[in-house]
């Protein structure tokens, strides 16, 4: 068999480090650019609203699971929601978690902190009002979930015997991502446009 040698290796290396990159960047562009959302973002955020909510432990949750491609990557460009929707009687209305690749724990957390406490939903103001939102079919969706008095958590024993609580309230950087991922990759078009793009 004939050695291949460094032109092969020299043009496998280019093919990695310079073709597949720009191929990736091109495909991207054309077919993963998604909504304006960066235009929009820092007014939906300024338009949001927390909520106090309490729900027995043995009320229905439903659970389900959505998966987005935002762009092509050598690495991982997709979007992972599991969502959990829920009425609340306080407001009469169906909620749904919306927060974009949350790990298990923080629903094992959550499933433990409301056997006996209530907790803080973010939910924009807009959707709050809107009045084909908040039925089962078409929820308001939530992007940050954080414990009311005590935080969402989960504990387990230290090396020590000691008890250490790890807290699961949803952060500042993990709810400002849940609505870039929103509004960029997970809101249809003809919404986005509904929602930000009426006026114009």
């Amino acid at each position: 068999m004939k050695n291949l040698g460094i032109p092969y290796a020299v043009g496998y290396i280019l093919a990695g480090l310079v073709v597949l990159p720009l191929l990736l960047l091109l495909v991207n562009k054309v077919f993963f650019q998604g909504n304006d959302a960066e235009k929009y973002i820092q007014d939906y955020l300024g338009n949001m609203e927390n909520l106090k909510v309490h729900i027995s432990p043995d009320q229905e949750i439903v659970s389900a699971y959505e998966r987005y491609t935002a762009y092509l990557s050598k690495g991982d460009g997709i979007i992972h929601i599991r969502t959990k929707t829920f009425y609340s009687n306080e407001y009469d209305k169906h909620f749904q978690f919306r927060m974009v690749n949350i790990g298990d724990n923080f629903y094992s957390a959550f499933y433990n902190h409301i056997e006996k406490n209530g907790f803080i939903i973010t939910v924009n103001k807009d959707d709050m009002n809107n009045s084909k939102m908040g039925t089962k079919e078409n929820p308001v969706p939530v992007f940050r979930v954080v414990g009311d008095e005590k935080p969402v958590r989960l504990w387990h024993t230290g090396e020590d015997g000691e008890t250490v609580y790890e807290n699961y309230d949803i952060t500042k950087i993990q709810y400002e991502n849940s609505i870039y991922c929103h509004l960029k990759y997970v809101m249809p078009k003809e919404e986005f446009k509904e929602q930000f793009e009426k006026e114009k």
